[in-house]
């Protein structure tokens, strides 16, 4: 009797997935597409801007080879698409207001690192690399405040999530 019991849950459950549950349409192919390839584009990024930090602390990737062994810096770059994917295929509105929250946080990353560096680095190379650890800091920081945030359509304005972090000083 239990056996037929769990026989009858896993049938329900295979044709709830073949035929109940409606499958994507071309409409949702474009976001999706779009989605994953902005993902990629900015997990790369964010990888590049780690990457940048560690090496302004002495950890330096001498080869691709070396870049590519599987480590925690390489996360956005595994991540960032499939959450671009599943924002184009869910809701193409929060994957446009991630993207463009993802551009103010880069510009202001950016703006903000190369004061950053250009204060407090001795070195030239400081400037430029204030530059890159901001702008990625800000395009995460701005692509997850973008997704979590929601218009509610009637003008209002967003209801969001409050990010906020602390340096200590």
């Amino acid at each position: 009797m239990k056996c037929l019991r769990r026989l009858t849950v896993v049938g329900v459950l295979v044709a709830a997935g073949l035929f109940g549950i409606p499958r994507p349409s071309l409409a949702q192919a474009v976001p999706a597409a779009y989605g994953l390839f902005v993902g990629a584009v900015g997990g790369v990024y964010a990888t590049t801007g780690i990457f940048v930090a560690k090496a302004r602390t002495g950890a330096y990737i001498y080869s691709l080879e070396d870049a590519l062994v599987p480590r925690w810096e390489l996360v956005p770059v595994a991540v960032m698409p499939i959450g671009g994917l599943v924002l184009g295929l869910a809701e193409d509105q929060r994957l446009a207001n991630s993207i463009k929250w993802a551009g103010a946080g880069f510009v202001t990353g950016a703006a903000v690192g190369l004061g950053i560096g250009t204060l407090f680095g001795e070195r030239g190379e400081a400037q430029w690399a204030g530059a890159i650890i901001g702008s990625a800091a800000g395009l995460l920081a701005g692509s997850i405040y973008g997704a979590l945030a929601h218009d509610d359509g009637e003008g209002g304005g967003m209801e969001g999530t409050v990010l906020s972090f602390q340096v200590p000083f």
